[in-house]
């Protein structure tokens, strides 16, 4: 199935911070695979919205994720493809608002004290913690290669062979690249769909 809002809801997780919009785009490829139509209808937020979103009782705090690119705000899509306010206890959503506290969500509805069902933030290292451009774009038909500390490399070859290992994947390419140093940007991205955990 392709969502309603596939295009809208790509290009504003593109406007997350990195590991944020890595774990947004693995929620919504599950969505895509499993029929579940949403709208992603917010994602980055300036000060100014921010500071007009609290005025108006929209928002508790100027310390929002938004701000920092490290959360998303949806709504569910009914098959007429208009939003549906009311739609966060259909049994579909559910299934995806568990996938995506299993990727590392928290979800707004879960909060006691300002409840917010259309929220998804991904906390990192905590607030703020996220980067931007660290996985750049592709220039001129080539691809950047990974710049790690040596610490790094050793912790994700340790993951790549733990991978292997549990049948994640079956090639010894991956571990090679890793040990090799020749691991590319967009091959990591690529890793953190096949994989389950994250890298």
């Amino acid at each position: 199935m392709t969502l309603t809002y596939y295009k809208r809801n790509l290009e504003n997780i593109d406007k997350l911070a990195d590991h944020t919009k890595i774990v947004a785009l693995k929620w919504h490829d599950y969505l895509v695979k499993n029929d579940i139509n949403i709208l992603i209808y917010e994602t980055i937020r300036t000060v100014e919205m921010q500071r007009e979103n609290v005025r108006k009782g929209a928002s508790k705090t100027m310390k929002s994720y938004h701000l920092v690119g490290q959360a998303l705000d949806f709504v569910p899509v009914d098959s007429k493809g208009q939003s549906d306010w009311k739609g966060y206890d259909n049994p579909k959503i559910k299934q995806a608002i568990i996938e995506a506290k299993r990727l590392g969500f928290e979800w707004g509805g879960d909060w006691k004290s300002f409840i917010d069902k259309p929220h998804l933030q991904f906390n990192h290292k905590g607030y703020g913690t996220d980067t931007f451009g660290k996985y750049t774009e592709l220039k001129n038909g080539e691809d950047e290669l990974l710049k790690l500390e040596n610490y790094q490399w050793d912790m994700l070859i340790t993951k790549l062979k733990k991978c292997k290992n549990d049948a994640e994947f079956s090639s010894e390419q991956w571990i090679d690249k890793a040990v090799n140093r020749t691991m590319t940007v967009s091959e990591l991205v690529w890793l953190h769909f096949v994989i389950d955990d994250q890298i």
